[in-house]
């Protein structure tokens, strides 16, 4: 198979979204079959592209004579455009009954469409060069949809998305082009070129930088206080960012900048893999213990997203084999676990207009799908055996005790604290809206009802995969060690 065809995950979203923009569209309905046409035609040509697998890269244009722009399909990237490609299409059709009385619908599925090309963009990328473009790509792209509302909330909010995003930017690059002037030219390999510089402090800072640069968009402690504020986006947006486009871009760069380019071989052992331990273990109790305290029902989601990024950033940061195959589960699994939470959030916002925890006391009764979905998400995240989320959890407890050590016994006692406190934020709301009769239930309408088919389609879809997942990883789990290691 012609490696040619690496373009097209990033070219059919963005002709897509510009043509949703610009086309005259003779009914809100045409124009969002257009647009789910588009984007299932997209995760078809992943599909295809997964299993047939193109050879070699694809050299867009040459930066300089030896730094290429240039695209390819390795296994990781495999990982990831997976995760895109299979909830995008569910995200967009959930997104049409949520956004139907918007007045500025074109818009917004514009930029959502486009957004889908951009993070195909940075699991193509070939080099760090490449990534990074697409990388900031993505804060452009998204910066309109985090801004969808336009009211002060909303701009105060994308001014705190876009201050952080360009310091994170500034950091990242200086990092890729310290490493670029020592090493020079750098393709994505397992390994990296760890084994040819062990012990070169210049190539650690060079790490420690491009690690906190990338940890803006991952929500690292203290670098997290613009994805709680951008909860203030429509839902579908929420949704995409804390389940794949934008925070799961973060935790893929920094896997890509800790395997593929600097090396677990230059950084096992080193103050820089200790540094990123200590921020990962504890940003993982931080969001719980922040997730716990918040009552705005989609605020306790973000920080419970800041919290699970960090899980996987933990596993990467064990530079064990385990380690990343253990966190690279936690993306996949909590990716369909978050994005079902937080359509159960934006459900209850859109359809009762109720925003905050102690308001969702007793609504199980009239919305008993949205809130059995909530629950069963509430579990998985919780470590749930035969759910998903206890799947991840475990694989990353045991590499942390094999790869043994002070920070890895650290990073066990914070997940062992964050599970506990996960189920403390999660479970008693999907409990209390089924058994607990609020003094306001007189204020419950007719309205406060389960959705339309278009967000019930959804919820079936993510529900069944979440019990797929549970009951039957293991070949999920040998894909993802044959692919990180080039078998496959």
């Amino acid at each position: 198979m012609s490696n040619q065809f690496l373009i097209l995950p990033i070219l059919i979203p963005l002709i897509s979204g510009i043509s949703i923009a610009l086309l005259p569209f003779r009914s809100e309905k045409s124009r969002n079959l257009f647009n789910l046409t588009a984007v299932l035609l997209n995760s078809f040509v992943i599909l295809w592209l997964i299993l047939s697998r193109p050879a070699g890269s694809l050299t867009l244009l040459y930066l300089t004579k030896t730094l290429p722009f240039a695209l390819k399909l390795d296994g990781l990237g495999i990982i990831f455009l997976g995760l895109i490609g299979f909830l995008w299409p569910v995200s967009t059709l959930y997104s049409f009954e949520y956004m139907e009385h918007d007045k500025n619908q074109p818009r917004f599925f514009s930029f959502y469409t486009i957004c889908y090309g951009v993070t195909a963009g940075v699991a193509l990328s070939a080099n760090p060069i490449t990534m990074y473009f697409f990388y900031e790509l993505l804060t452009l792209v998204t910066v309109p949809l985090v801004a969808h509302e336009g009211d002060r909330q909303s701009m105060a909010a994308v001014r705190k998305y876009i201050i952080y995003s360009m310091g994170g930017a500034a950091l990242s690059l200086t990092g890729i082009l310290m490493l670029l002037s020592h090493a020079g030219s750098v393709e994505f390999v397992y390994g990296g070129i760890g084994q040819l510089f062990q012990g070169d402090s210049f190539l650690l800072l060079a790490y420690l930088l491009t690690f906190i640069g990338f940890g803006v968009k991952s929500a690292v402690f203290p670098l997290h206080a613009w994805l709680p504020a951008a909860g203030v986006a429509p839902t579908p947006v929420t949704a995409l960012l804390h389940a794949v486009a934008v925070v799961k871009s973060g935790v893929f760069a920094a896997i890509r900048s800790t395997y593929y380019t600097f090396g677990p071989d230059l950084l096992a052992g080193t103050w820089a893999q200790q540094s990123t331990a200590v921020a990962a273990a504890f940003t993982i109790v931080f969001g719980s213990v922040m997730a716990l305290r918040e009552q705005h029902l989609k605020r306790r989601l973000a920080y419970s997203t800041v919290s699970n990024l960090s899980y996987i950033l933990f596993g990467m940061s064990l530079m064990t084999a385990e380690g990343l195959v253990a966190g690279l589960s936690h993306m996949l699994f909590h990716g369909v676990i978050k994005i079902t939470l937080f359509f159960c959030a934006g459900t209850v916002l859109c359809k009762t207009g109720r925003a905050y925890v102690p308001q969702t006391t007793g609504l199980g009764r009239k919305m008993p799908v949205t809130f059995i979905t909530f629950l069963i998400s509430g579990l998985a995240l919780t470590g749930t055996p035969l759910l998903p989320g206890y799947i991840s959890k475990m694989n990353l407890l045991m590499s942390a005790a094999l790869a043994g050590g002070p920070f890895a016994m650290a990073g066990i006692i914070a997940l062992l604290l964050s599970a506990i406190l996960t189920a403390a934020y999660l479970l008693p709301m999907g409990i209390r809206a089924f058994l607990v009769t609020p003094e306001d239930s007189l204020s419950f309408t007719e309205h406060d009802r389960d959705p339309g088919w278009q967000m019930l389609v959804p919820f079936t879809v993510l529900v069944l995969t979440m019990l797929v997942l549970g009951i039957h990883a293991e070949p999920l789990m040998n894909a993802l060690e044959s692919l990180i290691m080039g078998s496959v």
